[in-house]
């Protein structure tokens, strides 16, 4: 059988100049002398369940984001807004490594504008929070992804729809409201399935236990089989810091996983790596990275940065 490859994307959950040399580090990994990540964490503009108007934890794009904002209203017009601080951190990344840069988007329209001017085809990656499941700004983003070539991740909501025992079950014939609505923005986007890439961060349940966010893959698997686009795991918000210490054996073993006896159930992987402002507790060391990627290799291709 030949392994497919898969695709890695690590870096910091938020990005700013103190964690810039660490993502140049990742950039560096490589296994069998060739290098293995695909694409690197940039985000400047974070999604919080409450809204600091001091902007703490809310990203190094707060401030740039919040002006823009206001300019945009009092001018009408979204020209001479100028481009944000990790916007100008992700360009420098993407011409010194050629790493794909993913990040974040919190607002559909202007963001991605802005990305226009410094990213070219195929080298972004563009995915919504977890907390927004509306179709319409998907819908958004994916206009400005076919006009770029680039790739939409669409994360999992974070509610269920049924008992965990039968939601996850192999034999499950329903389907869940989070299945639906994670089908459902597939299709707002409009796109080619093979630049879309699901992506899987588990789900905010009672029976969660120690994890973050409680990983569903046999969920995960069928709306996988249902649209026909790629699947990515996200360890990083479904063990989170209370489980920190299962992130890498728990990634192991799901790279491991197939749908059948040709096809492996995920295609890559969303982690988080090194320091950051935010969530800090549930980001695996560059070193980690470094043996998660060397213990992959023993079964799956990995592909670098292209």
């Amino acid at each position: 059988m030949k392994n497919k490859s898969l695709k890695i994307i690590a870096g910091p959950c938020s990005v700013d100049l103190k964690n810039l040399s660490e993502i140049y580090k990742i950039a560096e990994i490589k296994v069998y002398k060739k290098p293995c990540i695909w694409g690197t964490r940039v985000v400047g503009l974070k999604s919080r369940t409450s809204f600091y108007k001091d902007g703490e934890g809310m990203g190094i794009d707060f401030k740039d984001y919040t002006k823009s904002i206001k300019r945009i209203l009092k001018t009408k017009t979204f020209h001479h807004i100028k481009i944000f601080k990790s916007m100008k951190i992700a360009q420098k990344i993407y011409k010194e490594t050629n790493l794909l840069i993913a990040t974040e988007i919190m607002d559909p329209l202007l963001q991605p504008i802005l990305y226009e001017k410094i990213i070219p085809k195929n080298k972004l990656l563009l995915w919504n929070p977890a907390v927004n499941q509306l179709g319409w700004p998907i819908f958004v983003m994916s206009q400005f992804i076919k006009r770029n070539k680039w790739y939409l991740g669409i994360k999992n909501p974070k509610w269920l729809g049924d008992y965990l025992k039968r939601a996850d079950s192999k034999n499950y014939k329903d389907r869940t409201t989070a299945e639906k609505t994670w089908e459902g923005l597939v299709r707002y986007s409009g796109l080619e399935k093979e630049k879309i890439i699901l992506i899987h961060r588990g789900v905010d349940i009672a029976e969660k236990r120690g994890y973050r966010n409680y990983p569903v893959h046999n969920l995960a698997m069928r709306v996988k089989q249902h649209t026909g686009c790629l699947l990515f795991f996200d360890p990083s918000h479904s063990y989170g810091p209370k489980m920190r210490d299962k992130i890498l054996p728990a990634t192991i073993k799901a790279m491991k996983m197939k749908i059948d006896d040709k096809n492996y159930l995920y295609d890559g992987i969303l982690i988080e790596t090194g320091i950051s402002k935010t969530d800090t507790d549930q980001h695996i060391s560059i070193e980690e990275l470094e043996n998660l990627c060397k213990e992959i290799s023993k079964f799956r291709e990995l592909e670098g940065r292209f």
